[in-house]
């Protein structure tokens, strides 16, 4: 499994050597979709004849770096990785499926179990994806079986999306390393400040009521007293919360103690800049050093004083390595789950080659490469949660 050595240093490109930033190489808000078109969470509606939609979380979830986990009616929980080619995908499996996890009914467990297997079975299977609309995809295969899965309805999307904690309880929320998020999504809330991640689920009754429902489940971080107090408030807000109003961006979560929310300001999509790893590692890649990769107008240069030239087309990135033993590193062949180094001396350019680009929510750069996408932020601005 891949581990980040070092954190992220910053790596300033040397004074005068690149052109002047270019507003040209600009996401218009699609690109994410372009190079990760299976990225999120998908449930699984049928697997040839059999009938899924019965289980609330048949579902697989395709996450950023090239993992996917997936489940049916007994619980899930299963790891993989997959890499897309074109309309190909190839998932590989480190693991044997271990199916133990039942939480139905007796009278159910024998169908849960089954659903379990067979949706392992094919996706281990798989060999190419389509996309017939924005919430269909369709899978099929290597023996002609076909499995259709649809994107999950937002059930609220006037609430949906990432919003910024500005007060509670009427006094300003103020963190240290990273703005108060709270996101909501799919009938789930969630926060995170300085400390611990914080989640549960809610229900909206009638519109401008909320329902609570469950405890709240939080991550087990040891942090500072003052930062555990603060996912303390966090905590007692959502969970008192009965009732929401919404003003244009200010989003008020009523109840025992009051929360005043806004949505954050649109991310700069703008590729030029200087960036460095945070979130997700490489797939089959583990961290020598720092990456940074720093773009100009028509070159980039990364951790290792590697450069390029590149230009893009839409969502695509077409980099030419420059000449010279910063660039010239050799690495194994792609195996997915088997790692080759990468940053700090050694290229990030040279070992994982990007040829696409798109910026999340949050306005973080994603590079698809040939190991998978690179999560980077901007040098400068705030980490997110789990990237220290």
């Amino acid at each position: 499994m891949m581990t980040a050595c070092a954190p992220p240093k910053s790596s300033e490109p040397i004074a005068g050597s690149l052109p002047s930033a270019s507003p040209e190489a600009r996401d218009d808000g699609t690109y994410l979709q372009t190079i990760d078109p299976l990225g999120g969470q998908w449930r699984v509606i049928r697997v040839g004849q059999d009938d899924f939609s019965r289980f609330e979380d048949a579902k697989v979830s395709f996450q950023g770096g090239g993992f996917l986990n997936h489940g049916a009616g007994c619980g899930g929980g299963y790891p993989a990785f997959y890499r897309l080619d074109g309309q190909r995908v190839t998932i590989t499996r480190r693991e044997p499926i271990r199916v133990g996890k039942c939480r139905p009914s007796q009278g159910q467990i024998a169908a849960a179990v089954k659903s379990e297997s067979v949706l392992a079975n094919f996706l281990d299977q798989a060999a190419t994806w389509s996309r017939p609309n924005e919430h269909t995809l369709l899978l099929e295969a290597r023996d002609g079986t076909r499995a259709l899965l649809a994107r999950p309805v937002e059930p609220h999307p006037e609430l949906a999306g990432r919003w910024l904690i500005e007060t509670i309880a009427g006094k300003p929320f103020v963190t240290e390393r990273r703005p108060a998020i709270l996101s909501i999504g799919y009938g789930g809330i969630g926060a995170v400040a300085d400390c611990n991640s914080l989640g549960t689920r809610f229900t909206v009754p009638v519109p401008g009521q909320l329902s609570i429902n469950g405890e709240m489940i939080a991550t087990l971080m040891g942090c500072p007293p003052e930062d555990m107090a603060e996912d303390t408030l966090i905590a007692r807000a959502i969970s008192g919360a009965s009732g929401y109003r919404i003003n244009g961006n200010e989003l008020v979560l009523w109840g025992k103690i009051r929360m005043t929310l806004r949505r954050p300001p649109a991310p700069d999509r703008r590729l030029a800049g200087s960036y460095e790893s945070c979130g997700n590692t490489l797939l089959g890649a583990y961290h020598e050093g720092p990456i940074t990769l720093h773009f100009d107008k028509a070159s980039v240069i990364d951790n290792a004083q590697c450069r390029a030239t590149y230009r893009t087309e839409g969502p695509s990135l077409l980099i030419t390595l420059d000449k010279g033993s910063a660039c010239d590193v050799e690495t194994a062949p792609f195996v997915p789950g088997e790692a080759v180094p990468v940053g700090g001396a050694i290229s990030t350019l040279a070992v994982t080659l990007p040829d696409g680009f798109g910026f999340n929510e949050a306005g973080q750069l994603l590079l698809r490469t040939n190991r998978g996408l690179l999560t980077l932020c901007r040098q400068g601005e705030s980490k997110p949660f789990g990237s220290g």
